[in-house]
């Protein structure tokens, strides 16, 4: 197993100029299915937006390597960071090298869908989809993790975050919403 980190040969110093698109270009590289590995990465960065994870920094992300090739562990140190203010960053770059885009908001995400081998189409039915799942999962999951009923109702105001949607358009909204 190997940190993002290690994959984009960074060392801690320069762990701050990590970046999703350059994980997305070695996984291109040296994934044995590159399509499946880059939709996964997209949707990993999307959901960690859509649930106001902030920490997802290059060693929280990590993949299998067998000396040929790379394959994404499964997700972990998914924290969501309840928060009061608006504006909120990843702690990876989601753009390129012209942009350094790393805003927590899912249209930006899908304006740079490219990058990640996406139509914004596709793009787009991920984070729909991941909407979707949050709204009737919930509940469930709180359940599950047996969150009393004061955090459960705080963090249900900010998952998802107003900004993490700021300039997002549903393409279908599912009945009963927050789009």
């Amino acid at each position: 197993m190997v940190s993002a980190l290690t994959i984009l040969e960074l060392d801690e110093m320069a762990a701050r100029w990590a970046s999703y698109s350059d994980l997305a270009q070695a996984l291109r590289h040296r994934a044995a299915e590159p399509e499946a590995m880059l939709r996964e990465l997209f949707s990993r960065i999307t959901f960690n937006i859509l649930v106001g994870n902030t920490d997802d920094h290059a060693r929280n992300h990590s993949a299998f390597w067998d000396g040929e090739n790379l394959r994404l562990t499964p997700a972990y140190d998914i924290s969501p960071m309840l928060r009061t203010g608006g504006e909120a960053s990843q702690a990876m770059i989601i753009g390129d090298e012209t942009d350094h885009f790393r805003l927590s908001q899912v249209a930006g995400c899908v304006e740079r869908a490219h990058l990640y081998q996406l139509a914004q189409s596709e793009a787009r039915q991920i984070v729909d989809y991941q909407l979707d799942v949050i709204e009737s999962q919930f509940e469930d999951v709180c359940d599950i993790a047996e969150l009393p009923a004061e955090p459960r109702a705080r963090l249900r105001q900010v998952v998802p975050h107003w900004f993490a949607l700021e300039g997002y358009t549903r393409s279908s909204p599912s009945v009963g919403s927050r789009s």
